[in-house]
This record gives structure tokens, C-alpha cells and sequence, in this order.
């Protein structure tokens, strides 16, 4: 069975399917040298500090969320912060675990970043979906190359993002995405909290957010504020990071 025809019995069907993403083909996988090229943590791999601290957020995410699955969305203070790669290696940290999935959507329509992690070109994403451009959430999920992780772009139709973001069509998706498996985690890559509307209304859907701070490149004032707009109810964490 392909992984469209298993995304699409399960977008069919009334009740989820836990164990059908499993299921899923895994096809073109990335090898060792590429995820070191592209910067992603994998079984194995030789920085054992950077895979531990990545593992350590996982299990402290878990722990905020009672080890249910979450929505986290993963935001920063300033552009180049370098969202796009803490969101990949936490999906990566919690697909180490082989009982657990993620799904990566990137939400930044300024600057989209994740589908430079696909393989092939994507023609539809986010927004497309959003827009009514197609109404099968399979056209816009593509493979990773890493093993249980799959990739929602930002799309080519993102005139009208914010309001999108804001729309019931929105959380009608979101909520579609996370409940259709409990062994799925989502994660959002937005743009910095504090400069674009676009994530403060994403932070309203996220159950957990993590704010990333380029390392020295930001003040305990930019800090503070990136907390205060989050929230503290929402906020688990903040990620010192010196990689874009």
C-alpha cells in the first residue's frame, strides 16, 4: 500500500488509525553523510552533546505534555535565528523513538526554510490548503528522507496567510492533523513571535512553544518580551541556538 492510499483510507474513515502511518512506506532515506550535510541528528551520529540536548527537549516536552501528543510551536525573537533548524531535530529527537511520529508545517510565509529538507520539488503546501487550492490534506504531506517524519511546506499561496491562521478552516486542520494519530507530533515552524501577527495567532492553537534564541545575538529585554508574548502557560522552553 502506497503512502497516499494509506493517508487517504485513513482521511476517509471515522474513527484514526494509530498504527497506520507506521505503515507507511519509507522511501529514498537519507543517508548519515546527507543528514550531517543538512544539520539533522540521527541514531549514531558522532555529536553526542548535540543529540543529547535534543533528546533532553523531547523528554521535558513530553513531560509538560503528560506524555500525550502535542502541537509545539517553535518561534524566535528575531529572524536567522534559525527556527527551521531546531523544528527538523526535534521532529527528528521524537522519531528516534520508533513508536512515535512528527509532522513538520511550516508556517514562516516570510522566509520558508523547511522544504529545502525535501528531496524533490513540492508543488502544493499550507496555504494551498487553506486557500481551497485542493482539498486533500495528502497533496500537501511529503516524505523527509528520515524515517517517520513527514513535511507539510508553506505553499505558494500565502497573500491572505494571516487570516488563514485565524480562520476555523485553520484549527478544523490542526486539530484533523494532531487526533487522527496519538503517536503524531506537530510541530510549526513561524516566523520571530515579536515581529509578525502570523504567530501570535499560531501560538493561540499550540499546546506547548518553544522560543529559540540566537546564541549572543539577543538581550535579556528581546528575551523577556519573546516570553511575554508567547505566554508562560504556553511556553516550555527557550533553545540557545548558534546554527541558521
Amino acid at each position: 500500500m502506497s503512502n497516499t492510499e494509506i493517508e487517504d483510507q485513513v482521511a476517509h474513515s471515522e474513527k484514526p488509525m494509530p498504527s497506520a502511518i507506521k505503515r507507511m512506506a519509507e522511501t529514498s532515506l537519507l543517508s548519515p553523510k546527507e543528514l550531517d550535510e543538512k544539520k539533522i541528528i540521527y541514531p549514531g551520529l558522532d555529536d553526542a552533546d548535540t543529540l543529547n540536548a535534543y533528546r533532553e527537549l523531547r523528554t521535558n516536552l513530553l513531560k509538560a505534555t503528560d506524555n500525550k501528543n502535542f502541537i509545539c510551536m517553535v518561534t524566535s525573537i528575531r529572524s536567522g535565528a534559525g527556527t527551521s533548524h531546531v523544528a527538523m531535530n526535534l521532529a527528528a529527537s521524537i522519531a528516534l523513538d520508533q513508536k512515535k511520529t512528527a509532522l513538520v508545517i511550516d508556517c514562516n510565509i516570510y522566509d520558508p526554510k523547511i522544504d529545502s529538507y525535501l528531496k524533490g520539488p513540492c508543488s502544493l503546501g499550507l496555504t494551498n490548503f487553506l486557500e481551497n487550492d485542493t482539498d486533500a490534506i495528502t497533496d500537501i504531506i511529503y516524505p523527509s528522507g528520515i524515517p517517520r517524519i513527514r513535511i507539510i511546506p508553506v505553499g505558494n499561496n500565502v497573500i491572505n496567510a494571516a487570516e488563514h491562521f485565524s480562520s476555523e478552516h485553520m484549527e478544523s486542520f490542526m486539530r484533523s492533523v494532531k487526533e487522527r494519530y496519538p503517536d503524531r507530533f506537530i510541530i510549526l515552524d513561524t516566523p520571530p513571535i515579536g515581529l509578525y501577527a502570523e504567530s501570535q495567532i499560531l501560538a493561540s492553537i499550540c499546546d506547548v512553544a518553544v522560543l529559540v534564541v540566537a546564541y549572543s545575538k539577543s538581550n535579556n529585554a528581546q528575551v523577556q518580551a519573546g516570553i511575554d508574548t508567547i505566554g508562560r502557560d504556553k511556553l516550555a522552553g527557550l533553545v540557545f541556538n548558534n546554527h541558521s
